[in-house]
């Protein structure tokens, strides 16, 4: 007879085993293709922005991929919860991603209040009659309305300059406005 190695995915540290039952599950979080494994070294982690919950996992494919809007930037992770949201004010759209970095920024114009976003199309824009030029904007209120006597009609305005003058003949009081009022009957405006 011959003796019979741990199949992929197990090991068995102690000489004289016996039964299939000796050979070892690799931990939730690792996996091993190598056949007949003698130590628990053979067992490899899931790579950065991978985890797997179950024990004996036999190829680094069996590693599943943090979802986009996720991070995970530590090896041999065992769930889901362990990959990270990327933060406000960005997103991500590819799944596996290992590192904060990979977040990506907001556009100026736009701003995301809530985490682990998978897509651009989550930045929400500046209302219109504010603008702000910064990216990776994280609350509403980071938009800044234009100045008295300025307007924007559109939203997601990403620079100051995008505030228009009132034209002759118009005026606007308060700020953060999308439009102008004409001067009332008995009333002119000759300048800018």
């Amino acid at each position: 007879l011959q003796c019979i190695e741990c199949a992929a995915g197990k090991f068995v540290e102690q000489p004289g085993s016996s039964a299939a039952s000796d050979c070892i599950n690799c931990a939730a979080g690792k996996w091993s293709a190598r056949v007949g494994s003698d130590s628990t070294s053979y067992c490899i982690d899931c790579s950065e922005g991978k985890w797997v919950g179950t024990t004996g996992r036999t190829a680094a494919t069996d590693c599943i991929d943090c979802v986009a809007g996720r991070y995970l930037d530590l090896p041999g992770q065992t769930s889901a919860a362990n990959c990270k949201n990327c933060p406000a004010g960005t997103y991500v759209v590819t799944p596996g991603n290992t590192a904060l970095a990979n977040c990506i920024d907001c556009d100026a114009g736009k701003y995301l209040t809530s985490t682990g976003n998978d897509s651009p199309a989550d930045c929400i824009d500046c209302a219109a009659g504010r603008y702000v030029a910064t990216t990776g904007v994280t609350l509403s209120s980071a938009c800044i309305g234009c100045a008295a006597g300025k307007f924007v009609v559109a939203p997601g305005s990403d620079d100051e300059n995008d505030c228009i003058v009132c034209p002759v003949g118009t005026y606007q009081a308060s700020t953060g406005q999308t439009s102008c009022a004409d001067c009332a009957a008995g009333l002119y405006l000759d300048s800018v």
